[in-house]
């Protein structure tokens, strides 16, 4: 699943067809498209996973889930879930989910939270975690309401980082190490996106699908029941709290 750096520069690469107006739209999803024919791509923001095409009548939100590909002027053999043709260019969706808001985003959505946004306030999100204190913080990463765009890689990494155990309880860790992990998150993240940018992939794990750290110890791979989502973790170096 893309995670918010890969969102982000997606939203980068796409930046493209600002200011260009639609010629064909459509794709075999249940949104009706025509709306789209003729009007001018305004802007395209970004919330976490989601990405956001900006009209004037309206706006299309995307998200890629599990499985879900964006390509620039390039077509598969599969069909299009979503698709956008424009004078420079074309942008085509797989198994992506498109939704028509005719709200104003930030009705919708708090800026506070999102990890690569200039707006993200750890002040807020400390507040959030007292809510969840009772849950284990390997959940609590992943609920976009409070560390929004935080995908499987920043999870594993970021706790690695803070020297936090996947499985602690959210509100037993000390407030200094909730300080450190959320400033954590969002470094990484910024690094995941620099990284992107650079190179087009993330290298240098510590503990994501690694079999050691860096410093020798095993590292313990373990399936979440509920999610099904794999979680890497050292118990020398990671305090349960």
């Amino acid at each position: 699943m893309p995670e918010g750096p890969s969102i982000l520069l997606l939203k980068n690469k796409l930046s493209i067809f600002i200011g260009k107006t639609v010629i064909k739209a459509g794709g075999y999803g249940p949104m009706e498209t025509k709306w789209l024919e003729r009007k001018k791509l305004i802007d395209i923001h970004t919330w976490g996973k989601y990405l956001f095409l900006i009209f004037s009548n309206g706006t299309v939100r995307l998200h890629l889930g599990l499985f879900g590909k964006i390509f620039i002027n390039k077509q598969t053999k599969s069909n299009r879930s979503f698709f956008l043709e424009f004078p420079n260019g074309e942008m085509n969706c797989y198994v992506v989910k498109a939704v028509k808001f005719k709200e104003k985003l930030t009705e919708l959505y708090d800026s506070r939270t999102d990890i690569l946004s200039r707006h993200f306030s750890a002040k807020h999100v400390k507040n959030l975690l007292l809510k969840v204190a009772d849950k284990e913080i390997d959940d609590v990463l992943m609920n976009q309401e409070i560390f929004t765009g935080v995908g499987n890689i920043i999870r594993n990494e970021s706790l690695y980082l803070s020297g936090i155990h996947p499985k602690s309880k959210t509100g037993k860790i000390p407030e200094k190490k909730i300080d450190l992990l959320i400033s954590t998150v969002k470094k990484y993240a910024r690094e995941f996106f620099n990284q992107l940018e650079k190179q087009g992939k993330l290298t240098g794990y510590n503990v994501y699908k690694k079999d050691h750290t860096k410093d020798g110890y095993e590292v313990t791979m373990e399936v979440l029941p509920k999610s099904k989502r794999k979680i890497y973790y050292s118990e020398k170096e990671q305090i349960r709290y």
